[in-house]
């Protein structure tokens, strides 16, 4: 916004307050921030990433259904900078075991992840984000974190507790696990095994019993205080009818006791100047703590009460006086105590206050010490959001305090950021609070009737209207599930209001972030403020914008691939004009270029709907082969730890008990009807090792070989087109031996129970013994569809003697690999668009044949391209299934103003 145009609407009752208290513009440092902000938002567009997923949890055998909305800037209008994103699905400990790639149509894409038999039950994370949003960092990702149980039974209720006891006067964290079977009956004086695993290192094991209740107490010894994310506590269970019961416990625990951290409103405390502290409370488990306590100066007086509200936040008002200290003194609900002191006041300074008192305005006010009432000074204050200047104006300091009064319809919805600045333009005070605007669609959902029979068609209308009433056109995703069948809570609920609004523009984790959109009422608004007040908003620091900015890492990527590279002499000097030719037989394309002054070259607008090799040669002017050729590769993204830790289940086998039979049940009928194509869980069956004659295929083997009977584990690449790189194929599926990347980027094999451990990389009987060839052939020098099988060799000592140490054995398919090194060709593998099967939706328009088919689906319908007409009107067919059960229809979507809309509707089936 213009500061020489007059285009802040100010709230007429107090119009008269705020034009006193703002001057006239002048020479002022406002200029500067306002030009400096707007330059950031324009070179630093901020993308957003929601994915819609079908369910809230899973199990093993289902496919994960998902829609993305990608979004950009402070209005959320589908994006057009971006045409690719990349959707993770990763694992407990924090390893990549799917990854996909989606072409961006319109800011939309739809997607699906196959939960194989090749996955663990456990709490998973999908992770989405495009090429561009790594500028912002992987805080800003969509990160979501849910639970996959198994259908396989071994009828064993298992779960787990976290808290610290005083031990030897040392607070040490302890692991409280319990076992019953499948009707609450506790699993008593049985042997237990178990070891702890933190950073893929064991550090300790022990055989133990569990007590009469069927529990074990386990201490988790952690002297270093490394991070918790991705440790678990592996434990085998003796004494079943069956066999041997493992069990993986994440160790969801902060490396801390339950604490209290204390956020004075703005930043700091000043003498003389009430303002509002507010406070989180957090147990050992990331998730909020209930405390209650009262704030006492140095002589004991009691100044204020504290009590927390919603997930362990609360807030106070405290005038701290000169020459006083203050502290809080805190009792948590287990009777526990602890002393606090808090951050000392200054003397001098401002406080930035900011109050929602009406529904359609906004007051923030400015308190002033003593010391600057005299002086008198001229300050910058701003508000904007997410880069776009809403309120820039200088401001009068000439008392105590000064109001100023803002219409709410001025800011869009989400997270604003009030800012006061001293005259050389250096923040003083912060302040952000999330605004309620009337800027949402309007959905309405309605059916024939409330009540309906099993397998009976339902038609659902939809009606979207804009934020003025108005129908409008939108673009929506629906998912129908059977609530009865895969129960939760509302509060927990990731949504497109919860991620686009809230979550993506706060660090750190969000406890039941639905909470505040459910049900709007004062208490959430309190609690909503209190999250402002303790979470903090810091995309950008006023101190980077104002200085000079640096290019973005991170080039947008179009729908088109873009491959690019070098070509240097044989003595690594840039050619000049060299020619540079790209051919693909499967994608028929065949490109060619010449180099710059520097040797560069470059390929866009490639579409490339699957991962396919092309083969890129480079000749020099005269023709010659006497070059050398490289290709530009982006720096590896290294998986950080999950900051959503709290979302962890560590009790899975209960959480998702009404699921987990409903799958069982549908198994069943599965199995009895011959339909054994869609049996998600495998009966009990013992494996035996068949020896195999030697494959004609393989190449041939040099002297590091071993009998396959002798192997761990031998394994093919399944889909090895789903895969850009040998080391994503690899990744979860070795058996105690996970790829890693060093400090460097480069991959390498690391043993998951000891990580001093060497693990060998053996290629057609050949040691690759140094690090750099082991990244080469990981990375991408041998590609996933090259391999015809994998042998795991780590328990067999005799074998591992053999080979030197546990070790991966490559058998490359004939041909493949043993090619000539020319520096002048290069075979490259980029990933391109995965494809994308489709919901099947039953039809059961003959009652006849309904009736002979079992239906105990829990998602019913799932429609990621549903589109409202001018109007805003579509309607949706579907069939139920088999009742009773009440279903759950939810609809999420964006129009083209950007303006985000959902409705939950529910019916009942008898």
């Amino acid at each position: 916004m213009k500061l020489n145009k007059l285009s802040i609407k100010l709230g007429l009752f107090c119009s008269l307050l705020l034009l006193l208290a703002f001057i006239p513009k002048g020479d002022d440092p406002i200029d500067k921030l306002v030009a400096a902000l707007q330059k950031w938002t324009d070179s630093n567009p901020q993308e957003k990433v929601y994915l819609h997923m079908d369910k809230p949890y899973y199990a093993l055998g289902d496919t994960i259904w998902f829609k993305g909305y990608i979004t950009i800037g402070s209005r959320h209008q589908l994006s057009a900078l971006s045409g690719a994103l990349n959707v993770d699905l990763i694992s407990e400990k924090d390893s990549i075991v799917r990854s996909i790639k989606l072409p961006i149509i319109s800011g939309m894409v739809v997607g699906e992840f196959s939960l194989g038999d090749d996955l663990k039950e456990g709490s998973y994370r999908i992770r989405a984000y495009t090429k561009w949003m790594r500028n912002a960092g992987e805080d800003y990702f969509f990160d979501k974190t849910f639970t996959v149980g198994s259908l396989v039974s071994d009828n064993i209720i298992t779960k787990a507790d976290y808290q610290y006891k005083d031990i030897n006067n040392k607070p040490v964290l302890t692991a409280l696990l319990n076992y019953t079977d499948d009707e609450g009956k506790a699993l008593g004086g049985r042997d237990v095994k178990y070891q702890i695993v933190i950073n893929n290192k064991v550090i300790g094991t022990r055989n133990v019993k569990t007590d009469a209740l069927g529990s074990l107490s386990i201490s988790i010894e952690n002297e270093h205080n490394v991070n918790l994310s991705g440790a678990y506590i592996r434990t085998v269970l003796q004494g079943s009818d069956k066999y041997p019961i493992v069990r993986e416990f994440p160790i969801k625990a902060s490396l801390y006791q339950s604490d209290v951290q204390f956020f004075p409103e703005s930043g700091n405390l000043v003498n003389g100047i009430s303002s509002r502290v507010g406070f989180k409370a957090t147990g050992v488990d990331g998730t909020g703590a209930t405390v209650k306590g009262k704030i006492v100066d140095d002589a004991n007086n009691e100044v204020g009460e504290i009590e927390s509200m919603h997930a362990g936040m609360g807030s106070f008002l405290l005038r701290p006086e000169a020459g006083k200290n203050y502290k809080a003194q805190i009792s948590f609900a287990d009777g526990t105590t602890k002393t606090i002191v808090l951050p000392k006041a200054a003397d001098d300074g401002f406080v930035l206050s900011v109050y929602q008192p009406n529904k359609d305005s906004i007051l923030v006010r400015i308190g002033a010490s003593a010391k600057q009432v005299a002086v008198a000074p001229s300050i910058s204050f701003i508000a904007q959001s997410s880069g776009e200047t809403i309120v820039a104006s200088p401001v009068k300091i000439a008392r105590a305090s000064t109001s100023i009064w803002l219409e709410k319809k001025l800011f869009p919805t989400g997270i604003a950021q009030f800012t006061i600045f001293n005259s050389a333009g250096e923040p003083l005070n912060e302040r952000v609070a999330f605004i309620r605007s009337n800027d949402l669609m309007q959905l309405n959902l309605k059916t024939a009737k409330n009540t309906y029979k099993g397998k009976e068609s339902v038609l659902i209308s939809l009606d979207a209207k804009d934020s003025k009433g108005k129908g409008v056109p939108g673009n929506f995703s629906v998912a129908v599930i059977d609530q009865s069948k895969v129960p939760v809570d509302e509060n927990v609920e990731t949504t497109i209001f919860t991620n686009i609004l809230l979550t993506s523009d706060l660090k750190g984790y969000i406890e039941k972030p639905n909470y505040y959109f459910t049900a709007v009422s004062e208490d959430v608004d309190k609690a909503l403020d209190n999250l402002m007040l303790t979470q903090g908003y810091r995309r950008f620091a006023w101190k980077e914008i104002t200085t000079v900015m640096a290019k973005p890492m991170f080039e947008a990527e179009s729908l088109g691939a873009v491959i690019s590279g070098r070509v240097t002499t044989l003595t690594n000097k840039p050619m000049a004009n060299a020619n540079v030719s790209m051919v693909s037989l499967k994608a028929n394309v065949v490109k060619s270029t010449t180099t710059d002054a520097d040797g560069k070259f470059k390929f866009d607008g490639i579409l490339l709907l699957d991962s396919v090799k092309f083969a890129i040669q480079a000749k020099t002017e005269k023709n010659s082969d006497h070059a050398k050729i490289f290709i530009d590769t982006l720096p590896r993204l290294k998986l950080s730890k999950n900051k959503n830790l709290a979302d962890v289940s560590t009790n899975i086998n209960a959480t998702l008990k009404a699921y987990i039979d409903n799958g069982k049940k549908l198994d069943d009928i599965y199995e009895k009807t011959g339909q054994l194509d869609k049996v998600q869980r495998l009966k009990e069956v013992r494996i035996r090792a068949r020896k195999v004659k030697a494959d004609a295929n393989i190449t041939p083997q040099g002297m590091f070989k071993v009998p396959e009977e002798s192997a761990d584990r031998v394994l093919t690449i399944d889909n090895p087109e789903n895969y850009i790189t040998l080391a994503m194929a690899l990744q979860g599926r070795l058996q105690g031996i996970s790829v890693q990347l060093d400090d460097h980027g480069q991959s390498f094999l690391q043993d998951m129970q000891d990580r001093t451990t060497h693990v060998g990389l053996i290629v057609d009987g050949r040691k690759i013994t140094t690090s750099d060839e082991i990244s080469e052939i990981l990375d991408g020098s041998i590609l996933p569809e090259d391999v015809a099988k994998i042998e795991v060799v780590s328990t067999n000592m005799a074998m591992v003697n053999f080979l030197g140490a546990k070790s991966v054995l490559i058998l490359t398919r004939l041909g493949t690999s043993r090619r000539q090194y020319n520096p002048n060709i290069i075979n490259i593998s980029p990933k391109g668009f995965n494809k994308v099967r489709e919901f099947y939706t039953p039809k059961y328009d003959n009652a006849a044949t309904a009736d002979k088919i079992t239906d105990l689906r829990s998602t019913i319908y799932w429609n990621p391209r549903v589109k409202t007409d001018a109007d805003g009107k579509t309607s949706l067919v579907f069939y139920n299934g088999d009742g009773p059960g009440s279903y759950k229809v939810i609809v999420e979507g964006i129009n083209a103003a950007g303006e985000l809309g959902r409705q939950v509707y529910t019916y009942t089936v008898q």
